[in-house]
C-alpha cells in the first residue's frame, strides 16, 4: 500500500487499485499484462512507480513502471532464480534481495538499485532473506529457508530465520519460521512486526525494538498470513486467496478486503494444444493399422495413415492412463479417475462399420485397485493384470470386473506385468528386499497362488516378457560384475551392469543361443527350433539355471517387449552424472535407442536413434514409435522406411478449470497413497483437502494452482513435498534465450567509460565453470566498447546488450593497454559454476593462512553427482595436510552421503614404502588427523544425515548453527493431469543412537554453535571458519597426525644367515 493505493499480483499480471480510508476498494486496473508469474509488486515512496518481479525472461528479474500507466522498465539482467522485490528504500532506489555472482542460490545479498536502471549496489548486509529499511531502523531476516512458511507448515528446522534490528538479534529463542519482517510505527512508537507459525498458524506479530512486548495481531486458525507489506502505519497481508488490511498496530483486528477484478479472467478460458506436444501415452491396435494416443489425459483413436481422428474420451476434469488396445479384439481399456480413486475403462473401438452402433464404455473394478501403475492386457482380452503403488498385483476379469490377489510386496511395486501369448500365464517383477533386489516370478493366470520361481531375487531382474512363440521367457538383469577402476582414486565400480537373459520354458527347448553338434542351417532356425505356436509349456525344476544371456554387450536396458521373431527393448547412453561424457554438456538428456534382436539370425540392429517411447502392435509386427513430437510407425519388415503420422488431426482443448480440479484431487489421491506413514501421522488428511477445495474457483493460472498445491501440501509438516507449475504462464509461451554472463564484474568509471574488473579464472576440471574471458588475456581494468557492434548504455551498462546470448557467440570490442581489440566469445548461461569454484579457492586461501597451512579445506555443495566431483577434486591433496576442515554449508542434499562417509572413516592403519619415493600412507585418502565439519541452516537433506552421521561416528565435531532438518525423502516425481509435478514425502530416516525420527523438522545441533552476524559480514569476519580451523588446531595438540616412520626406522635383514655347525 501507499496513501489511497493497493498493489497486488492476480491471474498472472501486477494491478492497483484506489483504497479509501474506510477500506472500500475500487476498481482495480492492470499495470502488467504479460500474461506471466509476477510477484512482489511494492509502490514507491511517493506511490508514482510500482515495483515488482517478473518471470517474463528465463529468470525472475526486477522490474518497474508508474502507476499511472507509461512503459516498463528491466532493471536487472542478474540471471538468478530467487531475485525477489522486497521494496523500496527511503532514497527512492528499489530494495531486492538475488544470489546473483553469488555461489551459491541458498544465499541471497540484498541490492539497491537505481530507478533509472543503473546498476544495482549490493549491500553489506550479508545473506538475507528479508531486509526493510524505514522507521530510523534496518530490519533484516537471515539463516531463513527458500520456502514460504506456508508451504512447511509448523517448520522447526534449523533454518526458521534470525531477525535482526540494527544489528541486534531479536527474539533470539522465538520457536515460529519468520517472515515478513517491517518496522512499522504507531501509537507507542516504533514496533518491528513479522509473521510468524509458533503458536500454530502463520499470523502477524509485533515486539518493540528490544525485545519486548511480543503481541498478536490476528487471529487465522486455519490459513496461514502470507506476503505481509506496509507503508509504516498500516499492513496488507494475503490470507487464503483474500487482501486483508490492518489499519495499525494498535486496530483490535484486521478486515478482509472487498477487492473487485475487471476482465475476462483469460487464464480459467479452455484453450487449444497441440497433441504432438502433449502425447503421454500410446498403444498400438492388432496390426499398426491405428493406435490409442493419449493427449493430455484424453483418449483419440487414431489411424496411422490418412483418415480421422475419433474420440474415445475427452470429458473435461476426467483423466485417462496406461491405454491399451485388448488384443486381435475391437476393444480398449484403461485407467480413469471419472469417478474419484482409478477404475479400469472398457469401450469399443472404432469398426469400419460407421453405421455400427457401438455399445457404452464401461466401469469396472472402482476403488478395489488402488492407484494404479502399470496396466498389462493378455492377448485374448480377457484378463488385465494391475500393478499398484501399495505393492500388489491384481488380476481383473473384463468380464464382471472380479479383482483377485496374485501377490502383495512388502518392498515396493511390483512393476513390468506381462502375460504370454496364449494367455495362460502371467510373469512379473517383485522387489524381494531393500530397494534394488528383484525377482522374476510367474503364474498361472487361473491359478496365481501357484507362484513359479525364476530367478532367486540375488539380483535385480526386471522387464520379463514371453517371446511370441511362447517358448522363452526374456528380462533384464543387474548381474554383471565386471569392475572398472576410478582413473582418479582407484576405487572400482560396476557401471556396465545389465545385459538381456533368456529362459528357455521347457527343459527340452534349447537355447538359440548354442551351438548344436550339427551347426546350423545358413538362415535361421532349425524346422524343430521354430515350431512355438505361442502356447506355453513351464517345467519348474530347474527353470532357474537354464537362462543363458544374450549376445549384446553389457550396458544399460530396459522396457522390453517381444516382436515377430525377436525382441526390443531401450539401450541407454552411458554417462557420467554430470553429462560431461556427451558431446554438449550442456545438453544431459541422453535419450534411449531402440534396438531389435532377431532370435532366427542371432542379430542386433537399431531401428531408432533416440526415442520418448514406443508401443508394439498385437501380433509383433509393427512399433509405432514418439520421438521429439513426431510418431511414426515402423514396420519390422521394412524398418528403414517408417510411416509419418499426422499428429494435426487431433484436436484437443484444455479446461483449465476442470484440469485444476481433477489435478487437485488426484495430488490429494496421490499423497494419501504413498506418504512415508499410513496414519499420516494423525492428520485427517480428507479435512486437510477439503478445507482447500473451496480455493479452486479463484485458480486463474497454472502459478495459482501450485501456489494452492504447496499451501495443501505444506499441511504435511514434513521435507520434500514439493510443487513445480506446469508452465510459467497463463499466457503464450514467451520467446526466451538465456542471459548471456562473461565470468567477470563491470563498472562505470567515474568518467563514464565501462571498466571490466574481477575477471574470473575459471576451473579447468569443470566444463561448466569455464572462464569466457581468461583465455583472451584480459586484464581488470580493461574498457568495454562495444557488444556486437552496440556500444553500451551510459546508465545501464553492457548487461542488456547480452540479454538473449548465452551459449551463442558475440563479438566485444576492448581497449586492453591502449590498443582496441575485438574478440568472439561464447558467454555463460551460468556464472553460479565458475563463481562457485572461485569461492571455494579464497575459502581454501583462508584455511590455508588461518592456519598456517596444516588444514586441508574440501567444500561439498551437494550430495549428488556435482558434490562428489567436488569432494574428490581436490580430496588427495586436502588430505595430505594433518587436518581438514570439512566445509558442508550450503550443501543441497542428494544420495551420496555413504559414499563421502566410508572416504572420512578411514584411518591410517601403515604406511608404503617405495625406493626413491615418499611413504605413502594405507588406506590412500584416509585423513591423517583431525576432521572438524562446518554446518548452517542451508545444510539440507542429505547434508543434514552427513551432519549427523559424523556427530554418532565421532569422526569429529561440528561447528556452526543448526542444520535444515529434512529427512523423509522423495522418490521421484509426480506428473498431474495438467501438467505439474508434484513430490510425496515417502522414505523417512531413523537414526540410531538415540535420534530415532527427531532430525526431521528440527536439524542437527552443532557441537560448538557460531552464529556468523550480519555484523560480522560487514566487516569480511569468517567467524565460523575461524572456529573450525581454531577448534582443528587445538585437536592437532591433542591427537597425534599420522606420520610415515622416520627415515633411519631399521629395516628388515635379509641376508642369508650362517649355516650353523652340524650337530
Amino acid at each position: 500500500m501507499r496513501g489511497g493505493l493497493l498493489a497486488f499480483t492476480a491471474e498472472d499480471d501486477v494491478w492497483v487499485a484506489p483504497l479509501a480510508a474506510d477500506g472500500a476498494v475500487g476498481r482495480a486496473w492492470r499495470v502488467s499484462a504479460d500474461r506471466t508469474r509476477v510477484s512482489h509488486p511494492r509502490l514507491s515512496p511517493d506511490g508514482a512507480a510500482l515495483a515488482w518481479t517478473s518471470w517474463s525472461a528465463l529468470t525472475p528479474e526486477v522490474f518497474t513502471a508508474p502507476v499511472d500507466g507509461g512503459e516498463a522498465v528491466r532493471l536487472t539482467y542478474w540471471g538468478s532464480q530467487d531475485t525477489r522485490v522486497r521494496g523500496w528504500l527511503p532514497n527512492g532506489e528499489v530494495l531486492a534481495v538475488t544470489s546473483y555472482h553469488e555461489p551459491f542460490a541458498h544465499y541471497a545479498w540484498a541490492w539497491e538499485l537505481p530507478a533509472d536502471g543503473a546498476p544495482g549496489r549490493r549491500l553489506p548486509w550479508g545473506p538475507v532473506a528479508d531486509a526493510q529499511v524505514g522507521a530510523g531502523h534496518t530490519v533484516l531476516l537471515t539463516d531463513a529457508a527458500p520456502h514460504e512458511p506456508a508451504f512447511w507448515k509448523r517448520y522447526r528446522g534449523g533454518a526458521t530465520g534470525r531477525l535482526w534490528v540494527d544489528h541486534d538479534q531479536l527474539l533470539p529463542g522465538l520457536p515460529g519460521h519468520l517472515a515478513s519482517p517491517m518496522p512499522v510505527t504507531c501509537a507507542d512508537g516504533t514496533r518491528i512486526a513479522f509473521l510468524s507459525d509458533h503458536e500454530g498458524v502463520g499470523n502477524l506479530y509485533s515486539v518493540r525494538p528490544d525485545g519486548t512486548g511480543l503481541r498478536r495481531h490476528t487471529d487465522h486458525a486455519a490459513y496461514y498470513a502470507r506476503e505481509a507489506a506496509t507503508d509504516g502505519v498500516r499492513v496488507v497481508y494475503q490470507h487464503a486467496g483474500d487482501v486483508w488490511l490492518l489499519d495499525s498496530l494498535d486496530a483490535p483486528a484486521p478486515r478482509r478486503l472487498d477487492v473487485p477484478l475487471g476482465g475476462a479472467r483469460a487464464g480459467r478460458r479452455p484453450y487449444q494444444v497441440s497433441a504432438a506436444t502433449n502425447v503421454k501415452d500410446l498403444a498400438c491396435d492388432a496390426t499398426g493399422r491405428a493406435g490409442v494416443l493419449n493427449v493430455r489425459g484424453s483418449l483419440y483413436w487414431l489411424t496411422h495413415r490418412d483418415g480421422p481422428a475419433r474420440v474415445l474420451a475427452d470429458t473435461p476434469g476426467v483423466r485417462c492412463r496406461l491405454p491399451l488396445v485388448l488384443g486381435y479384439g475391437n476393444r480398449a481399456a484403461w485407467v480413469t479417475d471419472a469417478e474419484g480413486p482409478d477404475a479400469i475403462e472398457l469401450a469399443a473401438l472404432p469398426g469400419k462399420d460407421a453405421a455400427e452402433e457401438r455399445p457404452p464404455h464401461r466401469r469396472i473394478a472402482g476403488g478395489r485397485i488402488g492407484r494404479v501403475q502399470e496396466l498389462a492386457a493378455a492377448p485374448d482380452g480377457g484378463r488385465l493384470a494391475v500393478a499398484c503403488s501399495d505393492g500388489r498385483l491384481l488380476l481383473v476379469d473384463t468380464a464382471d470386473g472380479a479383482v483377485t490377489e496374485v501377490t502383495a510386496s512388502r518392498y515396493g511395486p511390483v512393476s513390468s506385468p506381462s502375460f504370454s501369448p496364449d494367455s495362460r500365464w502371467l510373469t512379473w517383477s517383485e522387489p524381494v528386499a531393500g530397494r534394488s533386489l528383484r525377482a522374476v516370478r510367474l503364474a498361472r493366470a487361473d491359478r496365481p497362488e501357484e507362484k513359479v520361481e525364476v530367478t532367486d531375487g540375488r539380483f535385480e531382474d526386471e522387464h520379463p516378457v514371453f517371446t511370441r512363440d511362447g517358448r522363452f521367457l526374456v528380462f533384464l538383469s543387474w548381474r554383471g560384475f565386471d569392475p572398472v577402476h576410478d582413473v582418479h582414486t582407484g576405487d572400482l565400480s560396476f557401471p556396465l551392469g545389465c545385459r538381456p537373459y533368456l529362459v528357455p520354458l521347457a527343459a527340452g527347448t534349447p537355447s538359440p543361443f548354442a551351438s548344436p553338434a550339427e551347426g546350423r542351417p545358413p538362415v535361421g532356425l532349425d524346422p524343430e527350433e521354430a515350431t512355438g505356436d505361442g502356447t506355453v509349456h513351464v517345467d519348474e525344476e530347474g527353470l532357474g539355471g537354464r537362462l543363458v544371456p544374450f549376445p549384446v554387450i553389457a550396458s544399460k536396458y530396459s522396457a522390453t517387449a517381444a516382436v515377430r521373431g525377436g525382441v526390443v527393448w531401450l539401450r541407454w547412453p552411458i554417462s557420467g552424472a554430470l553429462g560431461q561424457t556427451f558431446a554438449n554438456p550442456e545438453d544431459t538428456s541422453g535419450r534411449p535407442a531402440l534396438e531389435h534382436f532377431d532370435l532366427a539370425r542371432g542379430r542386433r540392429t537399431t531401428l531408432v536413434d533416440q526415442l520418448d517411447g514406443f508401443a508394439v502392435s498385437a501380433d509383433g509386427s509393427a512399433l509405432s514409435v514418439f520421438s521429439a513430437g513426431a510418431l511414426k510407425l515402423y514396420p519390422l519388415a521394412a524398418p528403414t522406411a517408417p510411416l509419418a503420422v499426422d499428429l494435426r488431426r487431433i484436436t484437443h482443448t484444455v479446461h483449465p478449470a476442470a484440469e485444476w480440479r481433477q489435478s487437485y484431487a488426484e495430488a490429494a489421491r496421490v499423497v494419501a497413497d504413498q506418504f512415508w506413514d499410513a496414519d499420516m501421522c494423525g492428520l485427517d488428511w480428507p479435512a486437510l483437502t477439503a478445507q482447500y477445495a473451496p480455493l479452486l474457483d479463484r485458480i486463474a493460472s497454472p502459478d495459482d494452482f501450485a501456489d494452492l498445491l504447496r499451501e495443501l501440501l505444506g499441511e504435511l509438516g514434513t521435507s520434500h513435498a514439493y510443487v513445480t507449475p506446469a508452465r510459467r504462464g497463463e499466457g503464450p509461451a514467451l520467446a526466451q534465450q538465456p542471459l548471456g554472463l562473461l565470468g567477470a564484474n563491470a563498472h562505470r568509471a567515474p568518467d563514464g567509460r565501462w571498466l571490466v574488473d574481477r575477471i574470473l579464472p575459471g576451473e579447468s576440471s569443470d566444463p561448466k565453470a569455464r572462464a569466457p574471458l581468461a583465455g583472451h588475456g584480459l586484464r581488470d581494468g580493461d574498457e568495454l566498447l562495444a557488444v556486437d557492434g552496440r556500444p553500451p548504455d551510459p546508465v545501464r551498462g553492457p548487461a542488456p546488450l547480452l540479454a538473449g546470448t548465452g551459449g551463442s557467440t558475440v563479438e566485444l570490442t576492448v581497449r586492453h593497454e591502449n590498443r582496441i581489440r575485438r574478440i568472439a566469445v561464447t558467454p555463460l548461461t551460468d556464472e553460479r559454476p565458475i563463481r562457485y569454484q572461485d569461492w571455494v579457492a579464497k575459502r581454501r586461501h583462508l584455511v590455508r593462512e588461518f592456519s598456517d597451512g596444516a588444514c586441508g579445506y574440501l567444500h561439498i555443495p551437494d550430495l549428488g553427482g556435482s558434490g562428489w566431483a567436488q569432494f574428490n577434486r581436490d580430496l588427495r591433496s586436502e588430505l595430505a595436510r594433518p587436518a581438514l576442515v570439512l566445509d558442508v554449508r550450503g550443501n543441497a542434499g542428494g544420495n551420496v552421503s555413504e559414499l563421502v562417509l566410508e572416504k572420512l572413516h578411514r584411518r591410517v592403519l601403515a604406511w608404503d614404502f617405495t625406493r626413491g619415493r615418499q611413504p605413502v600412507r594405507w588406506p590412500r585418502d584416509a585423513p591423517r588427523g583431525p576432521v572438524v565439519a562446518l554446518a548452517d541452516h542451508a545444510t539440507s537433506s542429505d547434508g543434514d544425515v552427513i551432519i549427523a552421521a559424523i556427530k554418532t561416528l565421532a569422526l569429529g565435531p561440528v561447528v556452526g548453527t543448526r542444520t535444515w532438518g529434512g529427512v523423509v525423502g522423495m522418490t521421484g516425481r509426480h506428473a498431474l493431469g495438467d501438467g505439474t509435478q508434484i513430490s510425496v514425502p515417502k522414505n523417512a530416516s531413523w537414526f540410531t543412537a538415540g535420534i530415532g525420527f527427531a532430525i526431521e523438522n528440527h536439524g542437527v545441533t552443532p557441537d560448538v554453535e557460531i552464529i556468523r552476524t550480519p555484523h560480522d559480514w560487514a566487516r569480511g569476519d569468517h567467524t565460523d571458519l575461524t572456529a573450525a580451523v581454531d577448534l582443528a588446531l587445538t585437536l592437532l595438540t591433542t591427537t597425534p597426525t599420522a606420520t610415515p616412520p622416520p627415515p633411519d626406522t631399521p629395516r628388515p635383514d635379509l641376508r642369508r644367515p650362517p649355516l650353523p655347525p652340524r650337530a
